[in-house]
């Protein structure tokens, strides 16, 4: 007596079963997925920005004290000339 083996085939509808409950496992785990990716490139951009930012503030300070210094300088150089000529000095006019 021979062994038959019998095929079993999975019906159509069980295959189109199985993939749809695929689809909709990978439709629900999109948006997970997406804010957790979303979340890091935002993490890996922070970490770039607050480099960057340090650089700026230095620059920012170190323009501030340029400009800080640059104006006392010039303020002083004006008192100086209104001190020895008082010709910038306004004068009441009297009638």
């Amino acid at each position: 007596m021979e062994k038959q083996q019998l095929e079993v085939k999975t019906p159509f509808y069980k295959k189109l079963g199985w993939v749809s409950i695929g689809l909709c496992g990978l439709c629900c785990s999109l948006p997970i997925i997406g804010a957790i990716a979303g979340i890091s490139t935002l993490t890996v951009i922070a970490a770039y920005l607050e480099k960057i930012g340090i650089l700026a503030l230095g620059a920012a300070g170190i323009l501030f004290i340029y400009t800080f210094y640059r104006k006392r300088n010039q303020a002083k150089s004006c008192a100086d000339s209104c001190e020895v000529n008082c010709d910038c000095k306004t004068l009441p006019i009297s009638k």
